[in-house]
């Protein structure tokens, strides 16, 4: 806590049952002491001195000592607060975080923005995002224009969109639409824009006719071409709310006019999940092929990209029933997935297909899979692939019904 002069009178006054009076003196009133352990005065220099002597004097009467050196009992709540938050920056340490919000606190209003800032900073040098979007996130309840903030701004937008906080972007862009129009951003910044017309989406009481023209406006003057295609997906999932062919002809278009391999992948998962749900198997079928020979390229060597295509060529194979091909793809991903950052969403619906398709034979590797499922229930709590599990167990091992239920009870409960 960083506390006043007054508020550490206060507090020393009480723990050791101190009297206003004994405090004073003859030569001060209580009425001002009161007034200053309370806030409503400043403390004096010429006071503090007779004060904190006359404190000193008192706890060492009582046997004790004074642990407060004269200096830091006349520093302000905020002069320590700064001491505080500048350590914190300098160290890059944060053991306490709610210290760290309180000193933000003290500080004046235009300190306030320097420390989010350099907080903010911080955590991103420290590979912390959300953290540090949660920073950003305080800069901008502090701010009523973006003109000297613009960097700011388009960070704290990029990691709302990391963190899929779709809702603080489309709040952001109605805050300072005005502000944003003004300066120019969006001609200078094509992604920034691209992101509120995905925040638009994402919307839960989205219009889609709206979000439709404005993209269509978009693409009219949009140079960079990544851009566009993200606009172009964002327009292919909309048509697939509502019609559906022409949602998998704009996906097959995107898929045509794709330059890169990420581009390439992005469209063919997405057509996949598409094509599965209405049962184009000749489409289908096209699109496990191209994936497959992607894979059998071992052209991919980032792990989270790896992760993705098999996961994605576990769904395929096991929907055209390539049982051996499906549970080699899942098994392959979970290995890859292990020790990188991953969705646990979907690392779970991997481990609940593979528990639905695990043979008598397959004991050993069912094991394998459930201890690493009870390592992510440690901080995942995703209770699918339970029913599945006790299915084989009641099917396979009947008599190890019991302690299954006993392990798992601990985390259902």
């Amino acid at each position: 806590m960083f506390l006043s002069p007054g508020e550490k009178i206060l507090k020393y006054r009480k723990h050791y049952k101190i009297k206003q009076e004994d405090i004073t003196g003859d030569k001060v009133s209580k009425t001002y002491l009161g007034m200053v352990e309370s806030g409503r005065k400043s403390l004096s220099k010429k006071m503090s001195v007779i004060f904190y002597k006359n404190l000193k004097r008192i706890v060492e009467e009582l046997g004790e000592e004074l642990t407060i050196t004269y200096e830091s009992f006349i520093e302000t709540s905020e002069e320590q607060a700064k001491k505080y938050l500048d350590k914190v920056i300098k160290d890059r340490e944060i053991n306490n975080k709610w210290l760290v919000e309180e000193g933000i606190l003290k500080v004046s209003k235009i300190d306030q923005i320097k420390y989010i800032i350099d907080l903010a900073e911080m955590y991103l040098k420290l590979e912390n995002t959300n953290e540090a979007r949660r920073m950003y996130s305080k800069l901008f309840q502090r701010i009523t224009e973006i003109k000297k903030y613009e960097k700011e701004f388009e960070i704290f937008i990029n990691l709302c969109a990391k963190h899929e906080k779709y809702e603080i972007i489309s709040l952001l862009f109605n805050k300072y639409k005005d502000d944003i129009l003004a300066n120019q951003i969006l001609k200078r910044n094509d992604k920034i824009y691209y992101l509120y017309l995905f925040s638009l989406y994402k919307d839960k009481e989205k219009n889609y006719l709206n979000i439709e023209n404005e993209i269509n406006e978009y693409l009219k003057i949009i140079k960079n071409r990544v851009i566009k295609n993200n606009c172009l997906n964002i327009l292919a999932e909309i048509y697939i709310e509502s019609d559906i062919e022409k949602g998998i002809e704009l996906y097959f278009l995107i898929l045509k006019k794709a330059v890169t391999l990420e581009e390439k992948l992005h469209t063919l998962y997405s057509l996949g999940k598409i094509l599965i749900n209405s049962k184009k198997n000749n489409e289908l079928k096209n699109i496990y092929l191209k994936l497959n020979k992607i894979y059998e390229k071992k052209i991919i060597k980032n792990n989270e990209e790896k992760f993705k295509l098999l996961y994605n060529l576990g769904k395929l194979s096991e929907y055209f029933e390539k049982k051996n091909e499906s549970r080699t793809f899942y098994i392959e991903a979970l290995i890859i997935g292990k020790g990188i950052e991953v969705p646990l969403k979907e690392v779970i619906d991997i481990i609940n297909r593979l528990f639905k398709m695990f043979e008598k034979s397959d004991y050993y590797s069912l094991i394998s899979i459930e201890k690493e499922y009870l390592r992510i229930l440690e901080s995942y709590e995703d209770f699918k692939p339970v029913i599945k599990l006790f299915e084989y167990y009641y099917k396979n091992y009947p008599h190890k019904m019991e302690e299954k239920f006993n392990l798992f009870g601990n985390y259902l409960e």
